[in-house]
């Protein structure tokens, strides 16, 4: 009876010095799990502050162009007609000139053509308003071609002259590559017109690979961006 007595207290100061030691190596390995995942997770803020910097640089780049856009010179030679009562409306006589300034080259041109019909009836204070939504929604060509500016030169119920200012070195990208629903997307450089669906998914890139898209990547041409995407499957 002795022996099973003191068999059962040796079986019974095992276990309770097993469950001691399995749970003291737990409660290191809980601490050490709960020390690296801090770390990921500060590492991961700090990267996260970084990227939204970057995005608010590129936001004022952005607003800086706006800026150009808005301070544009016209040449010295071009008159600008005045005086005009504002409530005056443009009549389905009128003639239409639209001008193109260059500002690389510096060379102007100028063409009659026939109004478009947006145009008839319009006052100078509705035109503005066109011109503005104009500029705020550019089309991809308008856009890769550098338009800088858009202006009256000159309105009257029989005349109208509207002029368009283009810097296609304003314009030194071709396309932006970004991740969308998971998926890695080429966009023109308007940021909006989509060039190419890739199909390659974002989670199979390496982590650096992806915080670069996130942020976004600007491509030059096309021969770029092929050998960037190759890179991608590589």
């Amino acid at each position: 009876m002795k022996k099973i007595i003191w068999y059962a207290g040796g079986f019974t100061a095992v276990a309770l010095l097993f469950c001691v030691c399995y749970y003291a190596s737990y409660k290191n390995a809980l601490q050490e799990f709960n020390r690296k995942a801090q770390k990921q997770e500060n590492s991961l803020y700090t990267e996260l502050v970084r990227i939204s910097e970057e995005n608010k640089a590129l936001l004022n780049q952005l607003a800086q162009r706006k800026e150009e856009q808005k301070e544009v010179s016209v040449p010295k030679s071009d008159v600008v007609e005045a005086g005009l009562a504002p409530k005056n409306t443009v009549l389905p006589t009128v003639s239409y000139i639209e001008e193109t300034y260059d500002l690389a080259t510096g060379l102007l041109k100028s063409e009659t053509k026939t109004a478009p019909g947006f145009l008839i009836g319009m006052t100078r204070e509705e035109l503005i308003e066109y011109i503005e939504r104009y500029m705020d929604n550019l089309s991809l060509s308008e856009y890769e071609a550098g338009l800088m500016a858009y202006e009256i030169v000159s309105f009257s119920e029989n005349k109208v002259i509207l002029r368009k200012t283009y810097d296609a070195n304003k314009v030194p990208y071709k396309y932006y590559v970004n991740i969308s629903d998971g998926m890695v997307i080429v966009y023109y450089s308007d940021l909006k017109s989509v060039f190419e669906y890739t199909h390659i998914p974002a989670v199979d890139l390496a982590e650096e690979v992806r915080l670069a898209l996130i942020k976004g990547i600007y491509v030059r041409d096309r021969e770029e961006l092929y050998s960037l995407l190759e890179s991608f499957s590589s």
